[in-house]
C-alpha cells in the first residue's frame, strides 16, 4: 500500500543579486532545498521565488501566492533555506508560523537552522531566533539614528544637498551661503518688520524674484527657521551649527514676538471677526479684497461688503488697487445668507472636478514611490547585515533616500487635502449636522472655509470658487 507523500512548498528569497556571493542565490537555495525534500521523500508541489525583495514586509508576490495555496489546502509543509529568508521581522515571522502555517496544519522547516515546527522544541527555538533577527535590525536603525545625532552635535546639517534650507547650499558636508537667496531671506525679515503679512511678502518677492518665492508657506518657513541665526534643529533638540549666519539674532527675536502676537490676536476667544466672509471676497474688476463697511447710527446701522479700492479713508497701497473701481456693494447679511444657502445645497458632483481626479492619481503615484524608497532602505539594511557595505556607506545612502522620501511626503501632504468621493460624501454629511442658527461665529467661519476657497464679485455676478 502506497503512503501519501507530504506536499512540500519551497520558499526562496534574495533581496539583492550580491547575495549570490554569500551562497544565498536563487539557484543555490533551490538546489539545496530540492535535495533536502528528496532526502525526506517529500513531494515538491511548487517553488515560490521572491527575487530582489526585502524580507522586512509581507507584501511579497510569491509569499502571498504561497499563503493563498496554503489556505486552499494544497501544502503540508514549507521549506526554507534559512529563517531570515522567510522574514526579517519578529512580528511577521511569528504571524506566518502561528496564524498561517500552524493554523492551516502546515509544518515549517528551516534547513540551515535544523528547526522543525512539528516539534514543540522547534517552535520555541524559531520564536527565539526571530527575536534576535528583529533585535539586530533595530540595532542598525538605532546606530544610524545615533550617528545623525552625533552629526547634529557637531553642528552639521542633517538634510543633505537635495534639501538645503532656502538661502544655503550644501557643500563638503556643511551649509554655505547662497548669496542670491540670502538677499531674498533678508528682505523677507525686513518686510515682515515693516508690517507686511506673509501672503503679501510672497506676492511682492514672487514678482521681484520670479520662480524663487512661490508661496506664503516658504515665507512662513523662513521666518520661523532658527537656521538663520546659527542653530540646527534635529529630533526635537537645538544644536549650534557650523554654518555662517546672516540674520541678526535681535531681528529674528523681534520677528518671533510679532509672529506670536499676530497668531494670538487671530485665534483668541470666539474670534473678533464678525463678518463671516471677510478675507474670502475679491473684486473681479480691480483685484482688491472686499471689506466689511459699517455706516449709519447705532439705531440705523448699515453693514455692507465693499471693495477696498472704494475706501476713501484707506491710504494703504497694498489694499487699494484702483481708486476708480465702481464694483457693486452687497448687504452683508444677505450675501452671507445666500452663501450659506449655496453651501447647504452642495452635491458631490459640484465638489469633484477633472483636476481633482488627476491630483488623486498623482497622490497614488507619490504613495507608490514612497513605498519604493522604503523598500530600497530595507534592501540597504539587508546588505549591511550581510557585511556587503560599511556603516558609513549605509548611513550616506539611507540619508539620501530619506531626503527623497521627505520631499515626496511634503508633496503628499499637500495632495492629502484633495478629497476622494468618499471623503467628500463624509464632508457633506458633517454639513448636514451643522446648525447655522446656534453655532458660534468662529465655527461658522471654519465651516465656510472648509468648502470655499474664495468668492469673486463682478457687479451682479457672485462666483463661489469651491475648495475641491
Amino acid at each position: 500500500m502506497e503512503i501519501n507523500k507530504l506536499k512540500a512548498a519551497l520558499y526562496v528569497r534574495v533581496s539583492t543579486t550580491e547575495q549570490a556571493n554569500e551562497g544565498y542565490s536563487i539557484s543555490a537555495q533551490t538546489e539545496k532545498l530540492t535535495n533536502y525534500a528528496k532526502a525526506k521523500d517529500y513531494q515538491i508541489v511548487k517553488t515560490y521565488t521572491d527575487p530582489g525583495i526585502s524580507g522586512a514586509k509581507l507584501d511579497r508576490p510569491a509569499l502571498q501566492n504561497m499563503i493563498t495555496d496554503i489556505e486552499k489546502g494544497m501544502i503540508d509543509i514549507v521549506l526554507v533555506y534559512k529563517l531570515d529568508r522567510l522574514s526579517r521581522s519578529q512580528k511577521n515571522t511569528l504571524y506566518l508560523i502561528e496564524d498561517v502555517f500552524l493554523k492551516n496544519k502546515v509544518d515549517f522547516i528551516s534547513m540551515n537552522e535544523s528547526f522543525d515546527t512539528s516539534t514543540s522544541f522547534g517552535r520555541a527555538m524559531i520564536g527565539i531566533l526571530s527575536v534576535f533577527a528583529q533585535l539586530e535590525r533595530d540595532a542598525i536603525t538605532e546606530r544610524t539614528r545615533m550617528g545623525k545625532i552625533e552629526r547634529a552635535k557637531e553642528g552639521k546639517w542633517q538634510g543633505g544637498g537635495n534639501f538645503a534650507p532656502f538661502g544655503y547650499r550644501y557643500e563638503n558636508d556643511i551649509l554655505k551661503v547662497n548669496e542670491f537667496e540670502k538677499i531674498i531671506v533678508q528682505e523677507m525679515f525686513d518686510l515682515y518688520l515693516e508690517g507686511y503679512g506673509t501672503n503679501k511678502i510672497a506676492e511682492i518677492l514672487g514678482t521681484k524674484y520670479p520662480g524663487k518665492v512661490k508661496s506664503p508657506n516658504l515665507v512662513k518657513g523662513v521666518l520661523r527657521n532658527k537656521i538663520y541665526i546659527g542653530k540646527i534643529n534635529f529630533a526635537g533638540e537645538i544644536y549650534d551649527g557650523l554654518h555662517e549666519t546672516f540674520i541678526d539674532k535681535k531681528i529674528f527675536q523681534n520677528v518671533q514676538e510679532i509672529y506670536g502676537k499676530r497668531a494670538n490676536k487671530t485665534y483668541k476667544g470666539d474670534y473678533n471677526q464678525k463678518g463671516l466672509l471677510l478675507g474670502k471676497i475679491y473684486c473681479a474688476k480691480c483685484g482688491a479684497k472686499y471689506y466689511r463697511q459699517v455706516t449709519g447710527s447705532v439705531k440705523y446701522r448699515y453693514v455692507k461688503y465693499a471693495c477696498y479700492s472704494q475706501n476713501r479713508s484707506l491710504s494703504s497701497k497694498t489694499m487699494v488697487k484702483d481708486r476708480n473701481c465702481v464694483n457693486k456693494r452687497y448687504n452683508a447679511e444677505e450675501l452671507e445668507q445666500s452663501t450659506i444657502d449655496k453651501i447647504n445645497k452642495l452635491t458631490v458632483a459640484e465638489l469633484t472636478s477633472t483636476t481633482n481626479l488627476k491630483l488623486l492619481d498623482n497622490r497614488k503615484t507619490i504613495e507608490k514611490e514612497i513605498k519604493n524608497l522604503e523598500s530600497q532602505i530595507n534592501k540597504l539594511i539587508d546588505l549591511f547585515q550581510l557585511g556587503n557595505i560599511s556603516t558609513e556607506l549605509l548611513s550616506s545612502r539611507i540619508d539620501n533616500l530619506n531626503i527623497q522620501k521627505n520631499n515626496l511626503e511634503i508633496e503628499l501632504s499637500k495632495l492629502k487635502k484633495v478629497k476622494t468621493k468618499k471623503e467628500i460624501e463624509s464632508k457633506l454629511q458633517t454639513l448636514k449636522d451643522f446648525d447655522w442658527d446656534t453655532e458660534t461665529t468662529i465655527n461658522k467661519i471654519k465651516m465656510i472655509d472648509e468648502f470655499i476657497d474664495k468668492i469673486t464679485i463682478n457687479d451682479d455676478e457672485v462666483l463661489i470658487h469651491w475648495r475641491l
